[in-house]
């Protein structure tokens, strides 16, 4: 092979390892933002991202809708469709006027209906869970601890009217004289209102059971007292055994 075929293929590799090494080269920062840019921007690149939230909310619906909100709704139609029923024959009653084949719509008495309806609507759920979910509970529990009812004696202080609006007395109690200090010697009564000896009282007696009375034979600050009462004292759950009768005498 002579020199200048020599100097050729010498130039001929140099040229090809040039080529090789620019290819390899990494892109300079302006050339990688923009084939970044031309990804990002790519034509339905938006729409496929939509469809995947999309499908990933749909099934997300579904699970709260089959796990939750489905029991739940079909569970409370019977209650809603009555609900919805009184509502439509409160405004059909009282929003329309005129005999019973010819009614007419009246503006006046349609206005009042439905404020009667808005007012009733707001206070209904206050009143259901203020006063007659608690009233029903107490009720409930004091038909089930009456046929629980014990006799003791012990020695009590003078009770104490805590809730003047449910009638509810507090005193303390304990079983030795001498260790009637406080303490956990002691242990607390209630004194309440209770529906089924109100009951009781006025079939048998015509007259209401008041637990003042029973709060009344305890006149001194400590007194010699044979009691009925019902239930357990439970720190840990709020619990307290109710007097419902007392015989007491001052020590």
């Amino acid at each position: 092979m002579s020199g200048e075929d020599k100097s050729l293929k010498a130039a001929r590799e140099a040229l090809k390892k040039t080529q090789r090494v620019t290819a390899e080269a990494p892109a300079p920062p302006s050339e990688k933002r923009r084939k970044r840019k031309q990804k990002r921007f790519a034509p339905g690149a938006g729409l496929s991202a939509a469809a995947a939230l999309w499908e990933k909310l749909t099934r997300l619906a579904d699970a709260v809708w089959n796990g939750w909100l489905g029991p739940v709704t079909r569970f409370l139609a019977p209650f809603t469709k009555r609900i919805i029923g009184f509502y439509r024959w409160v405004f059909r009653t009282f929003a329309f006027t005129g005999p019973k084949e010819a009614r007419v719509f009246s503006r006046n008495r349609g206005g009042f209906t439905v404020l009667a309806l808005v007012v009733f609507t707001v206070a209904a759920p206050v009143l259901l869970v203020r006063e007659i979910i608690p009233a029903a509970s107490r009720t409930i529990y004091d038909a089930g601890m009456l046929a629980t009812m014990k006799e003791d004696r012990l020695f009590l202080g003078r009770a104490e009217l805590i809730n003047p609006d449910r009638q509810l007395y507090q005193v303390m109690g304990c079983r030795d004289i001498s260790g009637c200090d406080g303490g956990d010697n002691t242990t607390y009564y209630r004194l309440r209102d209770n529906v089924i000896l109100d009951i009781k009282y006025w079939t048998t007696r015509f007259e209401p059971y008041d637990p003042a009375e029973i709060a009344g034979a305890m006149v001194s600050e400590l007194n010699d007292c044979s009691i009925r009462y019902y239930g357990r004292r439970s720190k840990a759950l709020g619990w307290y055994p109710y007097i419902i009768s007392a015989s007491c005498t001052p020590v």
